[in-house]
């Protein structure tokens, strides 16, 4: 009785936690299939073909791991323990065995706590490219909730609005983005850009980004690779909920202004903004209407303009993930990952908007204030699931995403010195973007040759639903009531809709072989990339009215249905239509590689090798007030080899030297000659058929100490050369009062720069043991570019050549901050950015350059888990400052904003947000 009462105590009130981990070599590679015996126990568990693992361990006992692996020195881990007060994480690292014999060699790793270091120091130091990256470990200490607010974390990025990347300065079109191995299709069509605050940061691996190129990834870009893996196989089941309350201190239970809202807006799509089915959508079709006819077609276009007032209700924020994993008795595993998120915001801003006639004049062109009432929704999902066993994964990963944005302003001011001016305008934006790919991992016992595929699709649909644009004019200063303005486009109603299709697959074969005692790998691959776009834009204006009192009608009454008729009222007409405001294309890229990592000695090591591209781009459109046919067709062949050498000074220590071509491509809207009139920013843009790829020489080197586990102190030099860069400029037929911009190619570009990183715990300071978890890190970038024009007279010859900083090239950018993990699950953050003034839009001899101005942006937050850890608390500041956005004229061409010289375009503030926000994380280990 007594025994059974003992045993069954015991039973009762020992508990087991889940240690999880993985598996590497000394190059980041997984080791699947790896054995570990697991002492006191005599447990033996198996890697999957990720090199993870998942085992029940007892609190309160200390284990001992035996690692193994084929061509791998044997390892011991001792001093192992699980806690709820730990993470429960241990990635282990397996050093190649130079022995050829049969005997077994056998490293010793004590306590867990130096393992752990071993396998920080492995994934910083091993990376193949000249690179920075953040492991899954590290970001799940991090406060950020989103991919957007991880990156900030990397050495040489800041993000942009929020969510685009800025890489070593770099505007957007200098970066790529991938997802799982599968190029992620840009988010904003009219640019190479993809928003990464769709991604939770709960659903990531990790994040690479790539600053050198390698013969395996594209050569399609200059600033860097962000490269992203999800979680597939999860190591436990779980499901975590979440929700988060913004105040913005300019928004929050304000008065907030708008058109009336759709019932589905709160979703993301719109129902009733759309075109009339009435409407011909055969150009020229409409004019050949009846007055009659025309007078239906107009009326069925829903009157829009009533303004309906709400209160700016706080920024809320949803989130649910739930992973799920079963795993079977021979290795096998099935995993799944599925997540929801849900953002919605009503935001205020008061933005001033000016413009002079020249650098020196003093004639005001326009001098503007917008009253904005921006409304957000933007929700996304991601559903992975996977299959695993021994060597071998299958995964299927979808991601998708839904973003709604309508900003609806009412501008008031003086235009062109004569006119007094009110103009209202929706500019809504319906944005659908939705990625899969089907991927495949296998390594074959034989020779542990390793084979990876991927097949992918991609889907992105942008719609403009009625873009609204109504002004009213009166002479200024004087006491005539305002009358609505319809010449030009002034007063219009604008519809576009755009579709991507993107079709994909790539694969590779990685053959490891002995070149003397040293282990080498030969990888050969091979990737194609098809792409479909259609896009069509109607925009409709109203013919002036015989009845000249219907002129004076207010806004919310002007184009109701008895005034719209062909007896002296209003009707639509097609004036502003052109040919030339649809256009299709398709392009394929096809690629191949070959590269060897060769590891010559100890401390030597040379990855280096070719890519091989072949870009085939089409568009077809019609020319510029005509109804003929342009059409773009080009093909384009290159060679972009690339070599990355590191040597390591001590086993804490490299110096690494890269060198590679790369190139920048045109997209589609930046070829199309469609021209657009953008009523925010008061100027046109337009593509250019005639726009040439740019080409890209590429150095860099870099000295990394890692001092201890999770420190780093680093110093590099990059040089760039450009040839034929793209950018957007001002067309020299333009003037101040009508601006026209294009993309357009400059003769070359030079860029060098300076970067240092450095991550330092602050125990140097005082043996007192929590000091060991507060870290200072931040990283420092100083940029010099310089673009050379190549101008010629009306004649031909060649003129000196204008120069001047690359177009959204930052001169410096600053991360730094001081973050606190504490054991008891504490966690603070102090963070501050600053981008230095970059050039936002080019100008010319008569109209300046303008600048985006410097400012410091700071955050903090402090964050608790509660409820044994599975419960977290967060509050946060972001932009305590709230300083100026602002956009300058710079006219006295030194850069910085002049008071007195230099003229600001346009300025607002954001707001300061305060942020409130809980997680919950349901853990089903059992």
């Amino acid at each position: 009785m007594l025994v059974s009462t003992c045993f069954f105590a015991n039973n009762l009130f020992s508990q087991t936690l889940q240690l999880s981990g993985k598996v590497i070599n000394s190059r980041n590679e997984s080791l699947p299939a790896a054995s570990i015996l697991i002492s006191p126990s005599s447990k033996t568990i198996i890697t999957n073909a990720e090199g993870r693992y998942v085992v029940d361990l007892e609190i309160g006992v200390k284990y001992e791991f035996t690692i193994s692996s084929v061509g791998y020195e044997q390892k011991r881990v001792t001093e192992i323990e699980v806690s709820k007060s730990l993470d429960n994480f241990l990635d282990i690292v397996l050093q190649e065995s130079s022995n050829t014999n049969l005997e077994t060699i056998t490293t010793r790793s004590s306590p867990r706590k130096l393992e752990s270091t071993n396998a920080l120091l492995s994934i910083q130091k091993n990376n193949t490219a000249l690179s920075s990256g953040l492991a899954a470990d590290f970001i799940r200490r991090t406060p950020d909730k989103n991919t957007g607010e991880v990156l900030r974390r990397v050495s040489g990025a800041s993000i942009q609005d929020n969510k685009f990347v800025i890489i070593r300065g770099l505007s957007d079109r200098y970066n790529a983005a991938f997802i799982n191995g599968a190029a992620l299709p840009s988010s904003e069509p009219d640019k190479k850009a993809f928003s990464f605050d769709i991604i939770p940061s709960s659903l990531i691996d990790n994040i690479i980004i790539n600053k050198t190129a390698t013969p395996d990834l594209t050569g399609e870009f200059a600033g860097g690779i962000v490269q992203i893996q999800t979680k597939d196989i999860p190591t436990s089941n779980q499901l975590m909920v979440g929700a988060s309350v913004g105040f913005n201190t300019q928004s929050a239970f304000k008065d907030f202004t708008s058109n009336q809202r759709g019932s589905t807006d709160w979703l993301g799509f719109d129902n009733q903004r759309g075109l009339p089915s009435s409407y011909p959508l055969k150009t020229g079709d409409y004019e050949r209407l009846s007055g009659a006819e025309k007078t239906n077609v107009s009326r069925d276009l829903k009157n829009p303009y009533n303004e309906v007032g709400s209160k700016a209700v706080p920024i809320t924020n949803y989130n649910l993930t739930w992973a799920n994993v079963k795993r079977y008795k021979n290795g096998m595993a099935v995993g799944s990952v599925l997540g929801v998120t849900y953002r919605s915001s009503k935001l205020l801003y008061d933005a001033s908007r000016i413009f002079y006639e020249g650098q020196s004049s003093q004639v005001t062109v326009f001098d503007y204030n917008d009253a904005q009432n921006k409304y957000s929704v933007n929700w996304g999902g991601v559903a992975n699931i996977a299959w695993s066993y021994k060597k071998h994964k299958i995964a299927f990963k979808n991601l998708f995403n839904q973003l709604f944005e309508d900003n609806y302003y009412t501008r008031t001011g003086t235009s062109e010195v004569i006119q007094d001016v009110v103009l209202r305008s929706s500019v809504l934006n319906q944005r659908s973007l939705y990625s899969a790919q089907l991927e495949g991992t296998h390594q074959f016992t034989s020779r542990n040759i390793k084979f990876n595929w991927n097949l992918n699709y991609a889907f992105n649909n942008k719609q403009q639903p009625d873009l609204r644009v109504q002004s009213y004019i009166k002479p200024i200063g004087a006491s005539d009531p305002f009358s609505v303005n319809l010449r030009g486009n002034n007063t219009n109603r604008f519809f576009s809709g755009l579709t991507d299709n993107v079709f994909g697959y790539n694969a590779s074969l990685s053959i490891p072989f002995d070149l003397g005692t040293n282990k080498q790998i030969f990888k050969i691959g091979g990737s194609s990339t098809a792409r479909l776009r259609d896009f069509r834009a109607t925009i409709l204006g109203y013919d002036e009215p015989s009845n000249q009192s219907l002129a004076l009608l207010p806004y919310n009454q002007i184009f109701s249905s008895p005034n719209i008729n062909d007896a002296g009222g209003f009707l639509l007409n097609t004036d502003l239509q052109n040919p030339s405001d649809k256009y299709y294309g398709a392009s394929i890229l096809t690629a191949g590689f070959f590269m060897f990592d060769n590891k010559i000695s100890d401390k030597l090591r040379l990855v280096w090798g070719s890519r091989f591209e072949y870009f085939e781009q089409f568009l077809k459109t019609n020319k510029i007030a005509t109804d003929k046919a342009e059409v773009v067709n080009t093909d384009k062949f290159d060679f972009l080899p690339s070599v990355n050498l590191t040597y390591s000074v001590t086993n804490k220590a490299n110096i690494r030297l890269a060198g590679s071509r790369t190139v920048a491509r045109p997209e589609f809207r930046e070829i199309a000659n469609f021209a657009f009139f953008d009523f925010e920013q008061i100027a046109s843009f337009s593509g250019n058929p005639e726009l040439q790829r740019s080409a890209i020489i590429n150095a860099d080197a870099r000295y990394e100490w890692y001092p201890k586990s999770g420190e780093v102190v680093s110093l590099g030099a990059f040089y760039k050369n450009f040839n034929d860069p793209i950018e957007l400029r001002l067309v020299s037929s333009s003037t101040a009062s009508r601006r026209q911009y294009q993309y357009q190619n400059a003769e070359k570009a030079t860029l060098f720069g300076l970067e240092a990183e450095f991550r330092k715990s602050l125990s140097f300071l005082s043996s007192a043991s929590w000091l060991e978890n507060f870290y200072f890190n931040g990283n420092v970038s100083l940029i010099f570019s310089e673009v050379s024009l190549g101008n010629r007279d009306v004649d031909g010859n060649k003129l000196p050549a204008t120069k001047r900083p690359l177009q959204g090239q930052s001169p410096y950018l600053i991360n730094a901050g001081f973050q606190y993990d504490g054991p008891k699950g504490t966690n603070m953050s102090l963070l501050y950015n600053r981008i230095g003034q970059r050039l936002y839009l080019v100008g010319n001899e008569f109209i300046p350059d303008l600048y985006e101005q410097p400012r410091n942006l700071v955050d903090f937050q402090i964050s608790q888990k509660v409820f044994d850890k599975k419960g977290e608390i967060r509050f946060t500041v972001s932009d305590i400052f709230n300083q100026y956005i602002g956009v300058y004229a710079n006219n006295d061409k030194k850069l910085q904003y002049k008071e007195g010289t230099d003229w600001f375009y346009s300025k607002y503030k954001p707001g300061s947000t305060f942020t409130i926000g809980f997680n919950y994380n349901f853990d089903f280990k059992k």
